[in-house]
């Protein structure tokens, strides 16, 4: 490892040290890759270029936090007295034999094949994956927005205070145009179980999303289970609805439509960050192919939510990483034929019960196709189904085997064999989803 920071004496800045390039024995300079970003398209594109180049490259990966917050179960974190996982990044790269560097990326100089950081740093790279990720901002005047995990403690929070504030009202916003709302479903449906439990009357629930289904991206099946679920928990749903302004006790829609609200939570709105020497549109999102190549930047590549495709989304996000991997070993002569971009949506609905899980392939093609079912439909049956990343987080509890990433179907699950055999992958799946979500109390096995 050959860097090094300095915090808990009032330092804030890491001290960088050189990461020199290494020799391959034989064959001269390792090429260099260098990712950039320290989230989920990161960390997924740092096993797949392992895994798939062996030790051939030296890998710098830069990320300004120390740690990977494991951030699409940070909404169930609130319903318990757990913090969200975390995992600490130097153990991780050292682990695949990769240098971290303690920074962040501001700009690309394209010509010279070189990455600046925000302080100083000049690296060379061959190749350079861009998974810096996205701003998700605030957008509703005097609601609170639910952002990540670092939001963990404002929910608890409100939690803690809906027995004594008296709110009546309770409302849940998604922002106009967003795709994956399933966070919004999981925080209304934990959020009404924890009232249910400590015997709390009279808060009325109301969830608003722009979708003209609630999980829309997963079809109608899993629209009608949702719609039930909400049903059977006393949850107000609001299709087609876009929050202007939010004032005196009162959210207004569009076409002049209001509804009472005491108190409104919203997801943040995604935003670009937009890298100085690469393009990016107008809210900095950066134009990337079916093989994460960003366009006008040879050797560059870009994975996740910080890229234009409009679902924004962990699994996505891997999916990404993983045709930028193909595409970087390709380049270097380590295989033939790249794998493009299809995207198959996988992801775990928390309801406070046993989890549902939903899958949809919006590849196009033969047209989209949707699964749901209270089974695993991928195994192992994590929240992040990332090809490499999945079954990585998964190893880290010493009661697991070594397992891939492979989704499973109807047919698979009927071949399974015996009840108990399905009730015992069951168990297994909600286990992980317990360990997934740092949560113990918040999801139940049931028959």
């Amino acid at each position: 490892m050959e860097t090094e920071s300095v915090h808990g004496r009032g330092a804030t800045r890491p001290r960088l040290l050189r990461v020199d390039r290494r020799p391959l024995p034989g064959m001269g300079v390792r090429p260099r890759i260098v990712i950039a970003g320290g989230g989920v398209a990161a960390l997924e594109a740092l096993l797949a270029l392992r895994s798939l180049l062996g030790s051939i490259p030296d890998i710098v990966l830069i990320a300004p936090r120390p740690e990977l917050a494991y951030a699409p179960v940070a909404v169930a974190a609130p319903f318990s007295t757990s913090r969200p996982r975390r995992f600490p990044l130097a153990a991780i790269a050292q682990s695949h034999g990769a240098d971290w560097v303690q920074d962040s990326l501001v700009e690309v100089d394209g010509e010279r094949r070189q990455v600046r950081t925000m302080f100083g740093q000049r690296l060379d790279y061959d190749a350079l994956v861009i998974a810096t990720g996205a701003r998700r901002r605030p957008w509703l005047a005097n609601s609170i927005a639910v952002r990540g995990a670092g939001d963990v403690d404002a929910i608890r929070a409100l939690l803690t205070g809906l027995e004594q504030s008296g709110i009546d009202e309770l409302v849940f916003a998604a922002p106009p145009g967003e795709s994956a709302t399933l966070p919004l479903y999981e925080l209304a449906l934990l959020t009404a179980g924890s009232i249910a439990d400590r015997g709390i009357r009279g808060v009325r629930l109301t969830i608003v999303t722009p979708e003209t289904s609630p999980l829309a991206l997963f079809g109608p099946a899993a629209g009608a289970i949702v719609r039930q679920l909400l049903a059977d928990r006393g949850i107000r749903l609001i299709l087609g609805g876009y929050p202007s302004v939010l004032a005196d006790g009162e959210l207004w829609l569009h076409a002049a439509q209001s509804i009472p609200t005491d108190l409104t939570v919203t997801l943040g709105h995604c935003e670009g960050i937009g890298i100085r020497g690469l393009p990016h549109d107008a809210e900095g999102f950066i134009p990337i192919d079916r093989h994460a190549r960003v366009k006008e930047a040879d050797g560059v590549y870009a994975a996740g939510d910080g890229t234009t495709f409009p679902l924004k989304q962990g699994g996505i996000a891997a999916q990404h990483a993983d045709a930028a991997a193909e595409a970087i070993a390709a380049a270097f002569g380590a295989m033939t034929k790249p794998r493009p971009f299809k995207p198959i949506v996988r992801d775990m609905l928390l309801t406070g019960l046993e989890p549902i899980f939903l899958r949809a392939d919006i590849s196009g093609g033969a047209g989209d196709s949707f699964e749901v079912d209270t089974e695993p439909l991928w195994w192992p049956p994590a929240k992040i189904a990332g090809r490499h990343m999945g079954p990585y987080l998964a190893q880290q509890e010493p009661w697991l085997s070594p397992m891939r990433l492979a989704d499973r179907t109807r047919a698979t699950l009927a071949e399974e064999g015996t009840l108990a055999d399905r009730r015992g992958a069951r168990e297994l799946a909600l286990a992980l989803a317990r360990t997934d979500a740092g949560c113990q109390e918040c999801l139940a096995v049931t028959g």
